[in-house]
């Protein structure tokens, strides 16, 4: 008998949450809980997850010159991506200009 894959039961499960959502919603609400602690799982192994991941790596790499030759060119491309998204970030706000138009009054006069 052939196993079913991973991607196939995440599309099952995918599909049975949203129609027990929509056949069931008042419910539903009440397993948001479950998705809560899913996500503080997955946030809790991140970090020990990267510290192993770059702890392997540099292992593996073998002597110190080929380590400083990846660590230059990884932080030239972090500095490099980091430019390009300010400039994005920035065209993006000029672009849209969010926040125009809106007034905000000052805690006095809402009272």
């Amino acid at each position: 008998m052939k196993r079913i894959s991973l991607t196939t039961w995440i599309i099952i499960g995918l599909v049975a949450g949203i129609v027990f959502g929509a056949v069931l919603p008042k419910q539903a609400i009440g397993l948001a809980i479950l998705g809560t602690i899913f996500l503080r799982l997955i946030k809790s192994i991140i970090a020990p997850l990267l510290f192993g991941t770059l702890v392997s790596g540099i292992a593996g790499a073998g002597n110190v010159k080929t380590m400083g030759r990846i660590g230059g060119k990884a932080i030239l491309y972090f500095e490099i991506v980091t430019t390009v998204a300010l400039f994005v970030g920035l065209g993006a706000v000029n672009l849209i200009k969010p926040g125009v138009g809106v007034q905000l009054r000052k805690a006095a006069d809402r009272a």
